[in-house]
This record gives C-alpha cells, structure tokens and sequence, in this order.
C-alpha cells in the first residue's frame, strides 16, 4: 500500500528536472508529469540513472522546486517513471487546484511500459486520445515516408491508419503534424490491428519535440474532458 498522505490527480505538464544522477553527472533533462499532489509527483520520460533518496530540481515554467526520488519504476527504451516527494511543499509549483489531505491506497508500479507503449495499472498514461492529423512513416535506415492518418496519440506512441503497413518490430522514423504543431520521432511497430491500423510505440525524440507532444497531449485531454462535460445525459 501507498504511503501518501493526499491523492494524486492526472495531469500531463511539461517540465523540466536537473540535477547530478547516482555515478555523479550532471543532466538535465524534459520530462513530463503523469499525475501531481501538492506533495508530490509522478513523472514519465525520466533517462537519467537516479536511485531511491536522490534529489533532484524540477521547473514547471517560472517555478522551481526540489524533490526527493521516492520510488523508481522498470526502465524501458522510452525512459522510466519516477515517483518523486517535494521537498519544499510551501512552493506553489503547478497551476491547478489540488486536492486536500486524505488517505490512499497507492502502490508503486511494478513495471513501466511494455506491450505498445502502455503503463500496467495506469489507465490514465496508457490511454490513447483520438484526434485528427497525418503522421509521415518511414523505416529508419531505407524508404521513402509514406503519409498516414494519425487516428490516436498519446505521450508514449500511436495509432495510424495507412495503406502501406510495416512489420511489427520496425523501426520507423516519425513525423508528426496536428493542426499547427509538428514533431519528430523515432519509434517501433508493436501491434497490427485488423484492417489499415498499427500501433506505435515512441522510443526517441528531441526535448523540443518531447515538449510540444506532452502539450498536445494536454490540450487533447482537456477538449475531451470539457466534451464529457457538457454531454448531455441521458
């Protein structure tokens, strides 16, 4: 069981952490946030090679503050998550309304990615948000890109729809475009659905890159959480 004193929320934010990992090198690196508390945080992309009780420095726009490394989830080739503890809570680091103080019965994750890109016991990270825009694949190291429909995304990968589809275990060279905002990635063929579907999984990409996904990805979520909203019911 969990030892948090308050819930988290799921909230994507891009952020940025710096500090020295544990063989004593200095990173910096932007990463993003999975869920917050006013105490603490759980962050996803994080490459350096931290261990449990390192600190480290977190920014999210004009605030920063420092975090204790709580608990390290499984590496994988898209980076880690990692639970962290603020260690100078009276900073008002993000730009929501949290929830107060109550018990929960969080456990720490046992694994973090596998299969296409999803996070076990983590529906809010391993969900796909549907959207429209095209996705150029190519096969990394030969091939032309071939422009397919981009049918869902998420921070870790994605769904296309196209008429040419690779094989699962590819490596394919991405670009990205949603209406004004177009990023590169490199990534993997995981999963061939029925009919023209594969799913992506991102391995690598740029830190411009990574901040433009982790905003869409948020802009996403909350034009899907304001439909839900006003909906109407019944």
């Amino acid at each position: 069981m969990g030892r948090r004193s308050q819930p988290r929320i799921g909230s994507i934010l891009p952020v940025r952490i710096w500090g020295t990992d544990h063989e004593g090198k200095s990173f910096c690196e932007h990463v993003c946030t999975v869920e917050i508390s006013g105490k603490g945080s759980r962050l996803a992309g994080v490459r350096a090679r931290l261990s449990v009780g390192d600190t480290i420095e977190i920014q999210y726009r004009n605030t920063q503050a420092r975090f204790r490394i709580a608990w390290i989830a499984a590496s994988t080739t898209a980076g880690t998550h990692v639970g962290v503890e603020c260690l100078q809570p009276e900073k008002e680091l993000w730009p929501i309304t949290l929830p107060g103080e109550a018990p929960d019965t969080y456990s720490a994750p046992e694994t973090c990615l596998h299969g296409e890109g999803r996070v076990k016991g983590d529906r809010r990270y391993r969900m796909r948000l549907p959207v429209s825009g095209k996705a150029c694949v190519s096969k990394i190291n030969g091939g032309e890109g071939v422009w397919a429909k981009l049918a869902d995304l998420s921070v870790t990968g994605c769904r296309i729809e196209t008429s040419h589809p690779l094989e699962v275990g590819d490596q394919v060279a991405l670009r990205i475009t949603v209406t004004e905002t177009e990023f590169e990635a490199t990534g993997v063929i995981r999963v061939c659905y029925p009919g023209p579907a594969q799913g992506i999984e991102f391995t690598s990409m740029s830190a411009a890159s990574w901040r433009m996904l982790a905003r869409l990805v948020a802009r996403l979520e909350g034009i899907g959480t304001a439909l839900r909203r006003n909906s109407p019911v019944g």
